[in-house]
């Protein structure tokens, strides 16, 4: 897999460094907005934008492949929230950035007002993926009040798997995740096939990515690749909320391996 054969809507973009995106568009905490989107229409959608925006680019790259691991109890505790929209809830998942084998520990809370926002820690280890917490992870997680009763239960569900390219906007930054898996512990597998899941990341309002998508047709989605993916693999589970995605968008696949 190649950034040209994967990207083609990106290559005419102007580059920005990773150290301008954080500096100007960290946003840990922030509204997100998902989509699903065909490669063509977003197209159409990057093409319609002025200016134009700016696309992530290290060392020549512009599609980097990534891993996270989602942990839940035995329960589905963290699943059934989402399902249920309990107003307060939470995600905790380990990042792999495959190119250059670095790792973290991801915290995601949601307050009752819609906002996300986002923790994260760099490790110094390796993580496997069919491990329970590593130590420092799991001293990371078990230090929020919302998560630290239920940590000795979290063990790995689903490990997602992509490539994402990041755009830097003036008001948003906006990811772009495709060839998207989701994989069981038990080796089974879910995709996304060759649909975009777009994702607008602002302070407050839409942006004018929204606005774009909006104009051509594109509404926001109910999508979450942890939720979306699980659901597939274990059909038992209630599903209500993801059962347009599930129907249009996701099927069963043979899995990509590790650093595919």
């Amino acid at each position: 897999m190649t950034p040209a054969s994967v990207l083609p809507w990106a290559q005419g973009l102007a580059p920005v460094s990773l150290s301008e995106i954080n500096e100007t568009a960290a946003l840990q905490q922030r509204v997100d907005r998902k989509y699903l989107v065909d490669p063509g229409t977003w197209a159409l959608v990057v093409g319609s934008l002025a200016p134009a925006p700016r696309v992530l680019e290290i060392d020549g790259t512009r599609a980097f492949r990534y891993a996270s691991t989602y942990y839940d109890t035995p329960g589905w505790d963290c699943y059934r929230a989402a399902a249920h929209r309990r107003p307060r809830r939470y995600k905790v998942r380990t990042r792999t950035y495959i190119d250059t084998d670095t790792h973290a520990i991801e915290v995601k809370l949601r307050s009752r007002t819609g906002d996300t926002v986002k923790h994260r820690e760099f490790l110094d280890m390796h993580v496997d993926e069919d491990a329970d917490l590593p130590r420092e992870a799991f001293e990371f997680v078990s230090g929020f009040p919302a998560i630290a009763a239920a940590a000795a239960e979290l063990t790995p569900a689903v490990t997602t798997r992509y490539m994402r390219t990041t755009l830097l906007t003036a008001d948003a930054r906006v990811t772009v995740d495709s060839q998207v898996q989701g994989i069981a512990t038990d080796g089974r597998a879910a995709s996304f096939g060759d649909v975009l899941i777009v994702e607008t990341k602002s302070a407050s309002r839409a942006g004018e990515v929204d606005r774009a998508l909006w104009a051509h047709g594109v509404r926001p989605s109910k999508v979450s690749k942890y939720c979306t993916a699980l659901a597939a693999l274990h059909p038992e589970l209630p599903h209500n909320r993801w059962s347009r995605t599930l129907r249009g968008h996701v099927s069963l696949v043979e899995p990509v391996r590790a650093g595919a």
